[in-house]
């Protein structure tokens, strides 16, 4: 982790400084792939430390998505007023010069790059101040436990439904802008910015909401709330988001409330549940990504196809295929549980 926040760090001081448009895309590439990284050992970490709690997993996605806020507000004051004119109906890509460049933006990479610094410096005396004696434990018993037949099923059906479910919430808002401006409504840009933004920001309060029901309720009932809502929402918006703009975003906003505490809750049930190591925490986070990339390639295909208004079909499609696999995920959990209690054992591998 101290590694790929110092790298991440100095990719992000680099960005300015590229004398061409394909040196910083190249930067650019090179913090997305080390944040990839430290997004999945950051998971990993947290669930050796919440193996007895999941309010540290739903504490790691609150402040995912307070910074992607955080970000957009540290930018915005160094950013200047210019505006460009020019043919944007074919869309070229040349090298570009970037040293000549009138904004101040070369100061927020500053921040950040200084911001990683100071997060580096902590984690390094965080790492010498604990004791390690605990996390050798950990692996140790990691290693020595095998998962059975049906934990690997388990680990499968949850894999299967975070790629359905993990990050919905981004394709939902990416679609809700172009919802807007093709379907019947035919909002304007300011009203569909203004709709983003809440849903965006009901998202964050869900989260934050989240830490606080965990305090309350089992990760079982958190989810089967969840998506409940998600089910019940989008079968509500699949007849009623053309009619009205307020039971649109009203509507999205209620999604949102109920899509933002479904990753951090199915992670922690996972731990919960069965044993989850570095491997399986590296297929999780590989699945999320993968769910993003794959739900947008889908609905944005059907909604090209068929038109805006299947946004809200594929997410009443999805909920229904959620529940079914999360049926199936609460009767496989019981079942490790009761074998769990009675000692047996049916190794299947590492």
């Amino acid at each position: 982790m101290i590694v790929c926040v110092i790298v991440i760090s100095s990719l992000v001081l680099a960005i300015p400084l590229c004398t061409s448009f394909w040196l910083a895309a190249a930067a650019t590439s090179g913090t997305g792939l080390v944040g990839g990284v430290l997004v999945t050992a950051t998971t990993a970490k947290t669930g050796d430390l919440s193996r007895e709690s999941a309010l540290p997993f739903h504490m790691v996605a609150l402040a995912l998505c307070t910074g992607n806020v955080i970000g957009a507000l540290v930018i915005s004051p160094f950013l200047n007023d210019t505006v460009h004119h020019g043919n944007t109906s074919t869309l070229e890509i040349t090298a570009y010069e970037c040293g000549d460049s009138e904004s101040n933006i070369v100061y927020s990479y500053l921040c950040f790059a200084s911001f990683g610094a100071m997060l580096a410096i902590l984690l390094t005396v965080l790492r010498i101040c604990l004791d390690n004696n605990t996390d050798r434990v950990l692996k140790e018993k990691n290693k020595k436990e095998s998962f059975r037949k049906v934990e690997l099923i388990f680990i499968i059906f949850i894999s299967c439904l975070l790629l359905l479910t993990g990050a919905t919430h981004v394709v939902y808002g990416s679609f809700l802008l172009l919802f807007g401006t093709r379907s019947s409504l035919k909002m304007s840009e300011k009203i569909i910015a203004l709709m983003t933004s809440s849903y965006y920001a009901v998202t964050m309060c869900g989260r934050l909401g989240s830490v606080l029901v965990s305090l309350v309720i089992s990760q079982l009932w958190l989810i089967t709330a969840c998506l409940v809502g998600v089910l019940t929402t989008s079968v509500f918006l699949v007849f009623t988001a053309e009619r009205s703009l307020v039971f649109l975003w009203a509507g999205s906003n209620v999604l949102g409330l109920f899509f933002a505490p479904l990753f951090a809750s199915l992670i922690a049930w996972a731990v919960e549940s069965v044993t989850v190591n570095d491997t399986v925490y590296t297929i999780i986070m590989f699945v999320d990504y993968a769910g993003i990339s794959l739900n947008s390639l889908i609905v944005g295909q059907l909604m090209s196809a068929f038109g805006p208004q299947m946004l809200h079909y594929c997410f009443a499609v999805l909920g229904g295929i959620d529940i079914t696999l999360f049926l199936c995920l609460i009767c496989l959990g019981k079942l490790i549980q009761k074998r769990k209690k009675d000692g047996y054992s049916d190794p299947a591998g590492t």
